[in-house]
């Protein structure tokens, strides 16, 4: 009976084996595509706050990316690049009269340029879900930023959480044409919520009236 005990060795050695082929035959056929992201915001229709403000980027805007691991298919990583920078220029430019980017919060705080504020916005999040992940019929992106603004004695305007959503038709695209879709959609949604709920935000509505009285021209 001792002859079939090499016979087990020799047949787990096998299975480990075939086990280690399977894995790596499985990593191999993994693949990821690549998503980089270009877009631009339409032009708002609004009158721009009659204020000089700084724009500190936070580093991980201008460079955020995203993997989106789908399980037996192909993953997908979201490249925001500079997109991210870009839309806010934009969109500051249009919401503020003047706005000068600096390198460091320190340096808005401490050159005493007359800013009447300092803006700091980041991002936080980004999901993507091809329509097989969330049984939808669409490709859907969801993102999600965080604003931050003081006045120049540091003290706090606003700290301010905005999402965007965005979908795409797979009809109408390839892929990565849909995410590259949903996600630009998904900034643009979450630009637009900048644009018309800035304002209304409880402190920063506060911070325009004390800036209206500050600029208001004296009485005779």
């Amino acid at each position: 009976m001792d002859w079939q005990k090499p016979s087990r060795v020799i047949n787990n050695r096998c299975s480990v084996r075939l086990g280690l082929t399977a894995a790596l035959l499985l990593g191999l056929s993994a693949c990821t595509t690549s998503i980089p992201i270009e877009t631009t915001i339409p032009t708002p229709l609004i009158a721009p706050l009659p204020n000089r403000v700084a724009v500190y980027y936070d580093p991980g805007l201008s460079n955020f990316e995203h993997t989106e691991k789908i399980v037996g298919g192909t993953d997908y990583q979201v490249k925001l690049g500079d997109a991210n920078q870009r839309m806010f220029a934009k969109l500051f430019s249009y919401m503020f009269q003047e706005v000068v980017q600096v390198d460091s919060l320190e340096q808005a705080f401490a050159d005493n340029q007359g800013f009447d504020a300092i803006i700091n916005p980041a991002i936080l999040d980004l999901e993507i879900a091809p329509p097989s992940k969330l049984e939808s019929a669409f490709f859907e992106a969801w993102i999600k930023y965080r604003i931050d603004a003081f006045d120049k004695d540091r003290k706090p305007i606003v700290n301010w959480v905005v999402t965007g959503y965005g979908k795409a038709e797979p009809e109408m695209f390839n892929s990565s044409d849909a995410l590259h879709a949903a996600t630009v959609t998904a900034m643009r949604d979450a630009a637009a919520n900048i644009v018309i709920k800035f304002k209304r935000q409880p402190r920063v509505r506060e911070w325009i009236q004390e800036q209206e009285r500050l600029h208001a021209a004296p009485t005779e």
